[in-house]
């Protein structure tokens, strides 16, 4: 596992690397002893990129500067292979926050997609948690694996990934927290009853009123779920320069919202 635990962090074969041109233009790559990387400002040879530190300034053949960097996990989950439509960094957040994800945690997520949502899940849990993570499509259930192992600074031994459908049921018992990004998630909440542990946390994740309004009319109806919270966040950038501040031409306003429920105890 290439972790940058010790400074100065160096580029290794097989790391992943986030180059960035002066125009803000940014490629990610894979370092392979012998490859090339080409852009319209000429190549750049991976082997001049491994034994480096990140952060450092490299010169491609045409002459323009390229900042090398580890990518974050919210640059790689944007950059990544996809299948459907990931999670974006935004609502990542938000969901690792408002779900108390915490170190050692226990935690069922459905559908895994890309993985982007996954990856965020086990960084948060560390090596003495666990992610259970079901998804019905064995396509792209390959894409996430791919995705998971190339970002290799994870935990992946704490991931049990399972190529099934989450609305027949929940295998895992006194889960800590389940993790919701499905079509139809209130089919799951009779399964999330008996899997979560007293004082657990649902977390629910869907794009439109509709789905939103259903989460809440199931969650209502069920006797063991209590505190109903539901959010929409809207991320607005800005853009600086030496003369100006001013928000951002490209903005990612609504993409889901956010509903969070606890698991009260019948006693």
């Amino acid at each position: 596992m290439d972790t940058p635990n010790e400074p100065p962090y160096v580029f290794l074969a097989g790391n992943i690397c986030l180059l960035i041109d002066r125009k803000d233009r940014r490629y990610l790559i894979t370092l392979k002893s012998g490859d090339q990387f080409h852009s319209h400002s000429g190549f750049i040879n991976h082997d001049d990129i491994v034994g480096v530190t990140d952060g450092t300034n490299i010169k491609s053949s045409g002459g323009s500067n390229f900042l090398a960097f580890r990518p974050t996990l919210a640059e790689y989950s944007v950059m990544m292979e996809r299948g459907p439509t990931p999670i974006y960094p935004k609502d990542i957040g938000a969901i690792l926050s408002y779900g108390d994800i915490y170190p050692g945690c226990k935690v069922v997520e459905a559908g895994t997609g890309s993985g982007s949502l996954t990856m965020a899940l086990l960084q948060a849990v560390g090596g003495k948690g666990h992610v259970f993570s079901y998804e019905i499509r064995e396509d792209f259930l390959e894409i996430a694996q791919s995705n998971i192992l190339r970002f290799a600074r994870l935990e992946s031994e704490q991931l049990t990934l399972e190529n099934r459908d989450i609305y027949e049921g929940i295998d895992e018992q006194d889960v800590d927290r389940i993790v919701l990004d499905l079509a139809e998630p209130w089919k799951v909440i009779p399964h999330a009853e008996i899997s979560l542990r007293p004082g657990g946390i649902l977390i629910i994740y869907v794009p439109t009123t509709l789905q939103l309004h259903r989460v809440w009319e199931n969650l209502a109806a069920c006797a063991g779920f209590g505190l109903i919270e539901q959010i929409e966040l809207i991320e607005r950038p800005w853009d600086a320069a030496k003369n100006s501040l001013r928000p951002s031409h490209r903005m990612v306003g609504h993409t889901g919202f956010i509903t969070t429920a606890r698991r009260i105890s019948q006693g």
